[in-house]
């Protein structure tokens, strides 16, 4: 058996005008997680005061690769025993200072509407 042969009839339209209307709608989701990373990649040592002084010249402690020698840092003295005085020390080593995690989203929604009017 054979199969029929395949018959096509022109369409032609038949009308002098329409109008088409289109609506669309969208909606986009954004995840974002910001990680800012914050380090001190050496040693920060500060000394201050008032009334004090140091009894030595070498103030700041010796630093050899990744230690810091704190046995070798400087004493301190009152200027005048029995004044007041004030003394602050700090050292900072290397490692994380700060993090800070940013987590957002943003969320974009569209709408489009549109309208065709045509005529021949």
């Amino acid at each position: 058996m054979l199969p029929s042969p395949a018959v096509a009839v022109p369409v032609i339209p038949n009308f002098s005008q329409g109008v088409v209307s289109s609506h669309t709608e969208s909606k986009t989701i954004v995840k974002e997680s910001i990680v800012s990373e914050s380090y001190r990649s050496g040693f920060e040592y500060t000394v201050s005061g008032t009334g004090v002084e140091p009894t030595s010249g070498i103030v700041s402690p010796p630093v050899s690769g990744n230690q810091i020698n704190l046995s070798s840092r400087s004493s301190w003295r009152q200027v005048t025993p029995g004044n007041a005085f004030q003394f602050v020390e700090t050292l900072n080593t290397p490692g994380l200072i700060e993090k800070v995690i940013i987590d957002r989203e943003t969320i974009t929604e569209t709408v489009i509407d549109s309208t065709s009017t045509f005529s021949q």
